[in-house]
């Protein structure tokens, strides 16, 4: 080996261990935080120091063993997939700064009264403590990019020829895995008989608490889609332990709290999640075996290797169906419950989620027959933030009635199936947009003029709908005496996040449509008028529930964006024809 060569092996190390050493500050940092109160003049319900300090320094620890054992990629795999849930936990540890009382945490805190403690300096140890894992996981990250090259100890002999082969078989278990983790998560903690301690689920929880569970959620699927698909397998296989520890860190204090504190009990929400933790920590530790399968093919070491397209079109129809299924269900279940004769109130946007869920369902079924399956693919990867927009107008009621101090409501089937319908949503998103690699990957192998975008011919259309969807998306479909709608700009609510969430992906699919194949453009489009249509329909399927209810400025927008839409697929489609594609 020469001197350049050494240097450069030299440098590479010298990244890893300054993320190591981000990571080992990260939890000496939560070990402090657990050791101190996070609240004045307030202590923890049960003796959770020492669990707290172990869950703390596990992901240092496993880093720090793998790096000693020549597993230079898996070591930064694991810091990647702990700092991933990072910023969501940073959030979820404000909500003690927001409102201790309504916090969950009683790992850190139980309270025993109303009043609002302010924070203690073990809060900020722990927020701290999240952004050195989350810079030691940035180093990581660097770390990998420049050892791509440089195996890990043992693994030279299977990466080139069975590490495709893993993928192939795991990253359907994987993303179920990670989406079932994420429900998990967003389910009760604990159930609790404790007045002081209200058990909620995230939905029905307070608004910071809320933001850091869904950051943990969506950083779950997403994560796991990014290792999956990375081309290094130790790497990959370290970043799902990563990820798992991660969740741990969530629900295990929770299992430990119902199990130390008198009031409160086991809620099945934490256990699924660590379920989903065990599978994640068995792939991870399943290698590539030599055996797997005879390999013709040249060496691809260091590529990305993903199932068939065909494969991964049937993942996604099945996840995009179940979703279906799931807003079907929250739509047709009660939201709330009552304890006395007089019927509970129900949702007015349950037709709303139903109606979302029927355009994804008939778009995954669709993905079953192959000669239109490719052809509706781009359109679900769009088509999916509908079942956010309706699922959060759903929750909305649940969370408003529920908070109402002193009364009797709470939170129906309804609900569960909603948010299950929304992480749905979400995962069949994720698996739709590796489907869509895969695509062009074999798009562009084939013929440099199948992949030809859909041109500047779209830049006026799609720039007049991107405008209109934005402005429909942040004013109301529906007025009424009475009756302020959420909003993006102002009242801001809990359908906002579904709102933002639908600006957010129909602005990406009108940025891609001119970059995209004419036929993949129009369908992305006609996707995002889906969206629109979605939202559009709240003035029928809702309008009925409210006194006068009229149609709003938003509906008006709407109906336009919707054309734009139509005439910009319309004008990709043409374009396609023109060339001969």
């Amino acid at each position: 080996m020469n001197t350049r060569l050494l240097a450069d092996v030299e440098r590479r190390s010298t990244t890893l261990l300054a993320a190591l050493a981000a990571a080992i500050v990260a939890a000496g940092l939560h070990a402090a935080g657990a050791s101190v109160p996070v609240v004045a003049d307030a202590a923890p319900g049960f003796r959770s120091g020492p669990l707290l300090i172990v869950l703390a320094l596990l992901p240092a620890a496993v880093s720090g063993a793998l790096l000693l054992s020549g597993r230079h990629n898996a070591a930064a795999g694991v810091l990647v997939g702990a700092a991933a849930l990072a910023p969501g936990r940073a959030v979820l540890d404000l909500q003690l700064a927001a409102d201790p009382g309504a916090a969950l945490r009683p790992e850190l805190y139980l309270p025993g009264d109303l009043l609002r403690h302010p924070p203690g300096a073990g809060l900020w140890l722990l927020v701290a403590g999240h952004g050195a894992l989350a810079v030691a996981g940035l180093l990581a990250v660097r770390a990998a990019r420049e050892r791509a090259d440089v195996a890990d100890a043992g693994e030279r002999a299977t990466d080139g020829h069975d590490v495709a082969t893993w993928r192939q078989r795991w990253l359907f278990v994987v993303m179920v895995a990670a989406v079932v983790a994420a429900s998990g998560l967003l389910m009760a903690p604990f159930a609790s008989g404790d007045v002081y301690l209200l058990a909620r689920n995230a939905f029905e929880g307070p608004a910071v608490a809320l933001t850091g569970y869904l950051l943990v959620a969506a950083a779950l699927p997403l994560a796991a889609a990014l290792f999956m698909t990375s081309g290094n397998g130790p790497f990959a296989r370290g970043g799902l332990g990563g990820l798992a520890i991660g969740v741990a860190c969530v629900a295990v204090p929770s299992v430990a709290a119902a199990a130390s504190i008198d009031a409160t009990s086991v809620s099945s929400g934490p256990v699924v999640a660590l379920v989903a933790v065990a599978v994640l920590l068995a792939v991870a530790f399943v290698r590539a075996s030599a055996r797997a399968e005879r390999d013709d093919s040249p060496d691809r070491s260091g590529e990305v290797a993903v199932p068939g397209q065909r494969r991964l079109l049937t993942a996604t129809g099945v996840l995009a169906v179940l979703t279906a299924l799931a807003a079907a269900a929250g739509s047709l279940t009660a939201q709330l419950s009552s304890p006395g004769p007089a019927p509970a109130p129900e949702s007015p946007a349950r037709w709303l989620l139903l109606a979302a869920g029927v355009l994804v369902g008939a778009l995954g079924l669709g993905l079953f027959v192959p000669r239109v399956a490719i052809v509706l693919r781009p359109a679900l990867t769009v088509a999916w933030v509908g079942v956010l927009l309706a699922g959060t107008a759903v929750l909305d009621t649940a969370i408003t009635a529920t908070g109402v101090p002193g009364g009797s409501l709470s939170s129906g089937p309804g609900v569960l199936w909603t948010w299950l319908a929304m992480c749905g949503a979400a995962a069949t998103a994720c698996c739709s947009v590796i489907a869509g690699m895969v695509e062009r990957e074999d798009a562009d192998g084939l013929d440099p003029a199948d992949g030809t975008g859909a041109g500047m011919n779209l830049l006026t259309p799609v720039t007049a709908a991107a405008v209109l969807a934005v402005a429909a998306l942040g004013t109301p479909v529906v007025t009424a005496a009475d009756y302020i709608a959420a909003g993006l700009w102002s009242d801001f609510g809990t359908p906002s996040w579904g709102l933002l969430a639908a600006a957010l992906t129909v602005l990406g699919a009108t940025v891609l449509a001119p970059r995209s194949r004419p036929r993949q453009a129009a369908a992305l489009l006609a996707g995002a008028a889906g969206v629109l249509a979605v939202h559009a329909s709240a003035l029928p399927l809702t309008g009925s529930h409210l006194p006068d209810a009229c149609a709003g400025i938003g509906l008006w927008l709407s109906l336009a964006a919707i054309a734009a839409l139509l005439v910009a697929a319309a004008i990709a489609l043409a374009g396609r024809r023109g060339t001969g594609e």
